[in-house]
């Protein structure tokens, strides 16, 4: 169990400053969110978690083992980046060389953070914390900014830091500000919209919106700037994002798939004109952020829980389908869709995502939130269709990209292999489009969630074989890499580590074998790249 260290007095002093500020100032863009706050009062939310019961000697001893496994498996991959990559944004963990994708700050340094303070990596955690100090977050090391990564992966990242480790180190909020006004600027469009790449060096009052912009580029903001406002008092972060969400509010329903957001938007308008609607790439952390950001808030506003369910409704009508798959196994799978005008029934393009996985967990939260027993149904028949997908491959880890045949809308559904097996593949997959493995969060993310859910252990044990599955199949003599073919019992590796992989997938596993107080889903808001922001203000003691 871990020990939080205890709050000191002028923390507490600032954070009652900070609920002062906010509370004296309300958003007052648009109806959406006139008259609203992101601070918080007092707990409106329900209880998240299961109420777990002492475990056993025996499931300690098991669970405690598996716990140290992971453990190890991070200080491995963490020394390889601390010797061969330090303070550059990933190591090349084949050859230990490096690579700077975003921005050159340091991603899997300052992505990383959280988590070795909560597997207990006390000095490296300090040592980290100091490094953090010489990275000027004002002056980017490269020409452009990638808004929404720099946001999930640095943002959050010091962000999670700060809030799991009790607010013990200024240092970390004091930098995450400075990040924040850097990326504030690029806000500055006629609609307030960011454009997704900030070119910080060139002059920024004329700022204009783009047509192809991603919708998770825009959507998937909300939770870090909560939280910056919550913790600095300005204002500003949030009003900042609420304009985002009263633009998404008021084109969710006239969208060519009411209730759903194109895969791609104008932000000139906005415009939500577009075709192709996905829950994976391009699309999935808008739709994963409105429970969670309903969660930040305590429920004092509906606003993005009314989203949520309007998105819920239409993704049970049309991207939720069940498989052909040997056995006939209960599970579902989020498909993609290309609308056929308003009106009309969209078509389902059965391709399934690595990335879409992360859909289990999120319809699991807002079942709790909801307090549906029918809506943890499809969490858990989701979660479990990308467990099938990990047992179903030589290598046992799932594609990046797959797709399954869809069972009809209604009548009987029986699996036959003759149409439904991918040429040279027995696992039931029609196309494999993409057999690499990039070290993804999304599915264990889903498992996790509905262990700490539901309690049964037996998510422990799914987990832990695709634990071992990708361990034995990614680990390198530095860290791990991805893989290229899934389909392999030997696949090739490639010569990549993403920081994802040490501040989600790993802090996953670790997480579903910790003790459920640690980082529970009662006190914290895991945000797209798994940072823990404290809910409900708890820095206030």
């Amino acid at each position: 169990m871990n020990t939080y260290p205890p709050r000191r007095l002028r923390y507490i002093v600032l954070a009652l400053v900070s609920v002062v500020v906010i509370f004296s100032l309300l958003p007052t863009y648009n109806k959406q969110t006139a008259g609203q706050s992101p601070n918080v009062q007092s707990p409106s939310t329900g209880r998240i978690q299961h109420l777990f019961n002492k475990e056993s000697d025996a499931d300690k001893r098991i669970r405690t083992d598996r716990q140290k496994q992971v453990r190890e498996a991070f200080q491995h991959a963490w020394k390889g980046y601390r010797d061969n990559a330090w303070m550059h944004d990933e190591l090349m963990p084949l050859s230990g060389g490096h690579k700077d994708p975003f921005v050159g700050w340091a991603a899997t340094l300052v992505d990383g953070l959280d988590a070795l303070y909560i597997m207990g990596l006390t000095d490296e955690f300090e040592n980290a914390v100091k490094a953090v100090e010489s990275i000027n977050f004002s002056r980017p090391n490269s020409e452009r900014v990638p808004v929404f990564e720099v946001t999930i992966r640095y943002l959050g990242g010091l962000l999670g830091a700060y809030d799991i480790s009790g607010g013990k180190h200024p240092l970390l909020l004091k930098k995450a500000d400075e990040l924040g006004e850097l990326l504030y600027k690029s806000f500055n469009t006629p609609t307030g919209i960011p454009v997704p790449y900030y070119w910080w060096d060139k002059p920024n009052d004329n700022l204009q919106g783009e047509n192809g912009v991603l919708v998770a580029q825009i959507g998937s903001l909300s939770l870090e700037f909560t939280r910056l406002a919550q913790l600095t008092g300005k204002k500003k972060y949030f009003d900042a994002i609420s304009k985002i969400t009263g633009y998404l509010g008021e084109g969710q329903s006239k969208t060519q798939i009411p209730g759903l957001w194109p895969s791609q938007v104008d932000t000139t308008g906005p415009s939500f004109d577009g075709s192709a609607f996905t829950l994976g790439a391009w699309a999935d952390s808008l739709y994963e952020y409105l429970p969670k950001q309903h969660l930040l808030l305590d429920g004092k506003t509906d606003t993005y829980l009314k989203m949520y369910h309007s998105a819920y409704e239409s993704m049970v009508k049309y991207h939720f389908f069940r498989p052909k798959a040997p056995g006939n196994p209960d599970i579902l799978f989020p498909g993609s869709l290309i609308a056929r005008g308003r009106g009309n029934t969209p078509s389902l393009n059965d391709e399934v995502q690595h990335l879409g996985c992360f859909v289990g967990g999120m319809v699991g939260l807002g079942s709790r939130i909801n307090n549906s027993a029918k809506e943890l149904e499809v969490a858990i028949q989701l979660t479990d269709g990308c467990v099938w997908a990990y047992q179903n491959t030589a290598s046992g880890i799932m594609p990046e990209i797959f797709h399954i045949a869809a069972c009809p809308a209604s009548g009987k559904c029986e699996w036959t292999d003759t149409g439904h097996t991918a040429p040279g593949h027995q696992y039931g997959f029609t196309e494999l489009s993409d057999t690499s493995y990039q070290l993804r969060p999304e599915a264990i993310e889903s498992v996790f969630i509905m262990y700490r859910l539901t309690g049964d252990r037996e998510w422990q044990n799914k987990g832990w074989k695709m634990f071992q599955s990708i361990i034995k199949h990614t680990t390198t003599k530095l860290a791990n890499a991805r893989i290229s073919d899934v389909t392999s019992s030997s696949p090739k590796q490639d010569d990549s580590m993403e920081s994802f992989w040490l501040a989600e997938t790993l802090k996953y596993f670790y997480l579903l074998f910790s003790e459920p107080d640690v980082v529970s889903l009662d006190d914290y808001v895991l945000n797209t790249e798994a940072h823990p922001l404290r809910q409900r203000d708890h820095l206030l003691g």
